[in-house]
């Protein structure tokens, strides 16, 4: 069916205006104005990210190097705890010191000097055992050789097996050495000839101190410098480049070799760390020409310089790869911009002309009209709006057709249910035909009237459609008021109520003989403020029943509500009519008998027939029982004044 507005609108007899196509140097002067507002907030974001990525990036790389220095620092402060803590002890030890005193002092000067000498050299034997027992042991590592020189002259007097070479040497204008005489102490990393020719080496050294006496001498032990590289070295984290080292306070290297031509190492690092005795981090050149980004620190209670660098290749490889990938997004924006707007300005003209003459199409009422039109530009967007809007307007026009279809179909159920309340009477009829009507017009699975007994409290079934309809009837259902179902629900409430889902509904009643149901609504069928009972309509599908529906539901519910009380008020009124026909016989009939038989005969007979009774008697008052033949009482039956008895007659008294 089509709509005579929309036919009204989409009239033909309209014509196409022609148009000029467009000309010019659009196109150089779209390139012109796009491509800077494309490219130049693109190449500032890009710039703008790729300066953060560096900022955050040399943060987290500076971050990185400073707390792997601040753990060197705190491991050399407990490697040289411990390496003092070890000379302390082992200066402490009785058979150590007992040892160092034969072999210093002299107990009994008046024992011979060839004793004396020979106790000396007993006492330097058991020591450099001594020595060398403590060296061999895996806990003792660290030392390379352990030496005794004497408090007074700093002369190295007695030595382990590895330090023999040693003897005679003298270290009292050593600084450590003196203070070494007091307290045990790690010496700052030097490089010594006396002790190694070759290395840097380090000193940790304690006082042997005799009761009387004070200190005597002072153990020293030898450590190479490999011992504290072994802490040093490691760099977790920082790549195939990163290095960690050290650097003396006399300018050399630990773990380098010592050579008489060799340069010292120098860097802006080692220099702001060793000689100006700063810390910091940064990027600079290192002693190897290589630029790394390090950090820096004096260690002034060990008097070295520890850096932990990184080349800056390594460190910003990430940065690198992202740089990388800017640029490559930049070159492809910039050939995507300029093709998009070569693209954009060569096909600018094209589609006017079409639109024009798909809009005289739609305006002669085709609806099938559409622009195969693809741009992502204004001419696109209204190809694009075009073709919605004739999409929407055919949607509009096929739904409101839809639905003035459906709608049609329900106010025409709706007119045929209130044509037929008007004209049956019979409300068995009237139920019938009402609800066959729903259900083949709105396509319902099920539909039931329910209606009130005399009391209220039960909703039963007075009417139902199909077979299962019949044998519901049968089984006299009925459902209480109030009870847990959607027909209990609505006559407790009066109002409607509506499952789409039965399965999750709390008040829904499964009915085994409807088990296809799956939505179910029941309208009140109210005349007035009384409800008389309730339309209920099952569907095989969820969530079938829409705003409309329950309107057309409602309007239904409200004819059939005032048709079943008319129906009723008819019935009762024909009742009446009939039982004051009866009355106005019977009295005629009464005042036409000529002596009391007649008229008790009279009466008899016509009860008897109005009740449908087989038989009847009348009795006077004062009479006796039946059986006793006295004249007042008669007995008679329908049949003797020649009507039929009903079928469902019998006795009546």
């Amino acid at each position: 069916m089509r709509s005579p507005w929309i036919s009204s609108i989409f009239r033909p007899g309209r014509e196409a205006v022609p148009l000029h196509r467009a000309r010019g140097g659009l196109a150089r002067l779209l390139l012109t104005v796009l491509l800077p507002l494309v490219l130049g907030p693109l190449l500032t974001v890009a710039l703008l990210l790729y300066r953060q990525a560096q900022a955050d990036l040399t943060h987290q790389v500076l971050a990185q190097l400073t707390a792997l220095s601040s753990l060197k620092e705190k491991q050399i402060d407990d490697w040289a705890f411990n390496r003092q803590a070890d000379m302390n002890n082992l200066a402490k030890t009785p058979d150590v010191l007992a040892a160092v005193q034969a072999f210093i002092l002299v107990e009994d000067p008046l024992q011979g000097e060839a004793q004396g000498q020979a106790g000396m050299r007993a006492a330097g034997q058991a020591l450099q055992s001594r020595f060398d027992a403590y060296l061999r042991d895996t806990n003792n590592a660290e030392y390379f050789a352990l030496l005794v020189a004497r408090a007074d002259t700093g002369e190295v007097v007695l030595a382990s097996t590895s330090g023999q070479k040693m003897l005679g040497q003298k270290f009292l204008d050593e600084a450590y050495f003196r203070t070494a005489r007091g307290a045990a102490l790690v010496a700052p990393a030097r490089y010594d000839p006396r002790l190694n020719a070759r290395e840097v080496t380090i000193v940790a050294a304690a006082p042997l101190q005799d009761p009387k006496q004070g200190t005597i001498a002072v153990l020293m032990g030898i450590i190479p410098d490999d011992r504290l590289l072994d802490i040093i070295a490691p760099t977790p984290g920082l790549g195939s480049t990163g290095r960690a080292y050290v650097i003396t306070g006399d300018g050399y290297e630990l773990g380098i070799n010592v050579t008489p031509d060799q340069p010292k190492p120098f860097s802006v690092g080692i220099e702001s760390a060793v000689v100006r005795h700063e810390n910091g981090a940064g990027q600079y050149t290192n002693q190897a020409q290589q630029r790394v980004v390090g950090t820096y620190r004096w260690l002034i209670r060990h008097e070295i310089a520890l850096l932990v660098e990184q080349n800056v290749s390594e460190a910003y490889a990430p940065l690198t790869r992202a740089g990388v990938i800017f640029a490559i997004i930049l070159v492809l924006a910039v050939v995507v911009s300029v093709f998009g707007v070569l693209t954009f300005t060569r096909f600018l003209t094209r589609p006017i002309q079409e639109l024009t003459d798909r809009a005289v199409r739609m305006a002669g009422g085709d609806l099938t009209a559409r622009v195969t039109i693809y741009r992502a530009d204004e001419i696109g967007l209204l190809a694009q709006t075009f073709n919605s809007m004739v999409d929407q307007l055919r949607d509009l026009y096929e739904g409101l057709e839809a639905k003035v279809e459906a709608r049609t179909r329900q106010l025409q159920a709706a007119a045929e249910v209130g044509r037929a309340a008007t004209s049956i009477l019979n409300i068995e009829l009237l139920l019938t035909r009402a609800l066959e009507l729903i259900r083949e017009r709105f396509g319902y699975y099920h539909a039931s009237i329910f209606l009130l007994d005399d009391e209220g409290k039960y909703a039963f079934l007075r009417e139902s459609t199909g077979e299962i309809g019949a044998l519901l009837k049968a089984r006299g259902h009925r459902l209480a008021v109030g009870s847990n179902s959607i027909i209990g629900w609505v006559t407790a409430n009066r109002r409607p109520r509506v499952a789409s889902d039965v399965g999750k509904d709390p008040v829904h009643f499964k009915n085994e003989l409807l088990p296809d149901t799956r939505s179910e609504a029941a309208i009140p069928l109210l005349v007035g403020d009384r409800l008389i009972g309730a339309l209920d309509v099952q569907s095989r599908a969820s969530n079938a029943f829409t705003p409309a529906d329950l309107e057309v539901l409602q309007i239904l519910a409200d004819q059939l509500a005032v048709a079943i009380e008319n129906g009723r008020l008819f019935s009762r009124q024909q009742r009446l009519t009939q039982f004051e026909q009866f009355i106005a016989e019977f009295t005629a009939k009464i005042h036409r008998a000529s002596n009391l038989d007649a008229i008790v005969e009279t009466a008899a007979i016509e009860l008897g027939r109005a009740f449908g009774a087989h038989k009847a008697v009348v009795r006077l008052a004062g009479a006796p029982p039946v059986g006793a033949q006295s004249a007042p009482d008669r007995e008679a039956s329908p049949r003797d004044n020649g009507q039929n008895t009903p079928p469902n007659g019998g006795d009546q008294h």
